[in-house]
């Protein structure tokens, strides 16, 4: 059963779905699919660094070891700040407790993010509260150490929830007109008389 997010807003609480948004799924994908003479469908496989092994696909995976070479759990590791004299407190996920929205946010400031996903929810009485405003409040989908700024977005296509970061961009304008001021006197340029003699 897919995971609800659960919103508290005015005194009410609202149930929603969220249904991710992707690329794909709005234009569509191809896939180019190998064939051998016969058009049987290729497997795709890997060669060790010494060329001694085939490993198939799905046969290699990402790992943390230590100094030692140990494998290290997830679970295990330990997320410091930039200057790594402070742990990290870990966040929950979004999903399990309620959402309160009290913070509303402008165009402006909702505008002013890089968002890294985009999620459709479905639930009419939850669109007609949040009306024409726009809600801010952190998200984090399956919880950890960093979660996104989200914003609640009622559109005449839907109600959606936008999760990224805050950007600083530069402020983009038209060149100011300026004027040369030409208050120096212009200079002559003196000629040697050339001596003929010379050459």
């Amino acid at each position: 059963m897919a995971k609800e997010l659960i919103f508290k807003l005015s005194g009410a609480e609202y149930n929603a779905t969220p249904v991710k948004l992707e690329r794909k799924k709005i234009y569509g994908w191809t896939d180019t699919v190998a064939t051998d003479k016969n058009g049987d469908v290729c497997g795709s496989a890997y060669l060790s660094p010494d060329d001694a092994l085939i490993i198939p696909s799905g046969g290699l995976k990402q790992a943390v070891v230590n100094e030692e070479g140990r494998w290290i759990e997830k679970s295990e590791l330990i997320a410091y700040d930039e200057e790594g004299s402070k742990v990290l407190p870990t966040l929950p996920s979004s999903f399990e407790a309620p959402i309160e929205l009290k913070i509303k946010a402008t165009a402006e400031e909702f505008l002013d993010n890089d968002w890294e996903s985009v999620y459709q929810l479905v639930n009419p009485d939850l669109a007609t509260a949040v009306g024409d405003d726009i809600y801010k409040f952190d998200f984090s989908y399956r919880g950890g150490t960093n979660h996104n700024d989200a914003y609640l977005v009622n559109t005449p296509g839907g109600l959606f929830l936008f999760a990224g970061d805050k950007q600083e961009f530069p402020l983009v304008s038209l060149a100011e007109e300026t004027t040369i001021d030409d208050t120096e006197e212009p200079v002559e340029e003196e000629i040697d008389e050339l001596d003929f003699s010379m050459f």
